[in-house]
């Protein structure tokens, strides 16, 4: 059965939309992009609600009487998953209270209430800084979207970025929704041939063997039953106690985290329960010394590098019943109808900030291109996760390229000189030889 996502702050582009004048201010100033990173990406800060809502299923339906947009054009795309980055920004430690009237109060605070409590988020007393996952993905036209291609089209695309946490619930329910049937159909048949068997990835490759990836399994059946040799990815992404850090007298979390330089998602340990500082040791070494079982993708990425098409199978018809909205920055909803549309591109597309700026006007009447700045500007991180808006990128090897020519181009203009000064000389001498003939 399909499970809905739990909600999330999330980014929207109606919010950002509301905000344009705000927007155009910060980007003309000469912090420019670090204003937005003073805010970063949380929602208990002005900003925040104009870059994040929450987005989620409707549950009633009662959706005509307010804001719709149509996204069932983004069926004919494929979602292709571009890498991820980290975000250093400060969390107000005081938003979960504030929080706990409930999300219409939170979206409709007046300008002096977002005012003071920009204000609040600025002293050092009321936060902290922390790290925050981004996901970036494309969607690209489903005949045009190519997996050996790493950005997976170069025209006719839309550029979105999502905190990684709603992008792995959304990408992890979905894989799950989809494996379902595979999961249930070899579950016997992989339980009799492992559960006598010592080797630790047993269960992992009996269902490979089928095409199935158990990671994308149901661990229990909902009951409080779980099933032999499954691992828990819904608490794994959400960051856990690691159960089999401690004999060392060390304690761990499991998380997920941004590595690869950016272009894979894995499973890590970190030493703290927030998991934001990563630790020495990870789970091989557990694995190695105290016979923990396997962590899956710790190696490996999470998220498929593949173009995933956004067209809805049988698998995922549930999700021709659900409706879409999130919220603009007066509290308003902004539903979205999603006919043909899957449970993945649909949630990622609603939760994203989006740059559509290189998207086909025939595919989208009213392109949304609020987030482009920001999507500069998270290219532009630097590796304390600060943006920067008015620096210029360096990169390392481009740097070595250049010195390298720079330098071959030098020894090549010396060897020309030296040659050119050697036939000179020898046309001196050779008009010396013709005058003494002479």
């Amino acid at each position: 059965q399909h499970q809905s996502i739990p909600s999330h702050p999330t980014i929207t582009m109606k919010s950002i939309i509301a905000a344009t004048t705000l927007a155009t201010a910060v980007a003309a100033s000469q912090q420019g992009l670090e204003a937005i990173q003073k805010d970063g990406l949380s929602s208990d800060s002005a900003m925040g609600r104009h870059l994040l809502a929450n987005a989620r299923k409707l549950e009633d339906g009662n959706a005509y009487n307010n804001n719709y947009d149509d996204m069932s054009w983004v069926a004919g795309f494929s979602i292709k998953f571009l890498g991820c980055n980290t975000v250093t920004q400060w969390v107000n430690e005081n938003a979960d209270n504030d929080n706990a009237d409930g999300d219409d109060n939170n979206n409709n605070n007046n300008q002096n209430g977002d005012n003071s409590e920009m204000t609040a988020a600025m002293d050092p007393t009321n936060g902290k800084i922390e790290s925050v996952g981004l996901v970036r993905f494309r969607l690209c036209p489903r005949d045009h979207c190519f997996d050996h291609f790493g950005v997976g089209c170069s025209q006719h695309y839309g550029e979105y970025v999502v905190a990684m946490s709603t992008f792995l619930e959304t990408y992890l329910s979905y894989e799950k929704e989809m494996s379902e049937q595979g999961c249930e159909a070899y579950r016997e048949t992989c339980y009799t041939k492992c559960d006598q068997s010592n080797k630790a990835l047993c269960y992992y490759n009996c269902y490979k063997g089928y095409g199935i990836n158990a990671a994308f399994c149901a661990s229990s059946d909902g009951n409080g039953n779980y099933y032999d040799g499954m691992f828990d990815m819904d608490s794994a992404i959400q960051c856990t106690q690691y159960e089999y850090g401690g004999e060392d007298g060390y304690q761990h979390w499991l998380g997920p985290q941004c590595s690869g330089q950016g272009g894979v998602i894995t499973l890590g340990l970190f030493d703290d329960e927030d998991c934001q500082v990563a630790s020495d040791r990870q789970p091989v070494y557990y694995q190695k010394n105290y016979g923990a079982p396997v962590t899956p993708h710790t190696s490996d990425s999470i998220v498929s590098t593949n173009c995933m098409s956004c067209l809805a199978t049988d698998e995922d018809a549930a999700n021709q019943d659900a409706e879409y909205y999130n919220y603009d920055a007066d509290g308003n909803k902004n539903y979205y109808e999603s006919d043909n549309v899957n449970s993945l591109c649909a949630t990622a597309y609603v939760a994203a900030g989006k740059c559509e700026n290189q998207i086909d006007s025939s595919s989208v009447l009213y392109p949304e291109e609020g987030a482009c700045t920001y999507l500069e500007g998270v290219k532009r991180l630097k590796d304390d996760g600060i943006i920067r808006g008015n620096e210029t990128v360096t990169s390392k090897p481009a740097s070595i390229a250049i010195g390298f020519f720079t330098g071959a181009a030098c020894l090549l203009a010396g060897y020309v000189g030296y040659l050119k000064h050697k036939i000179q000389k020898s046309r001196v001498n050779l008009a010396g030889v013709t005058t003494s003939l002479a």
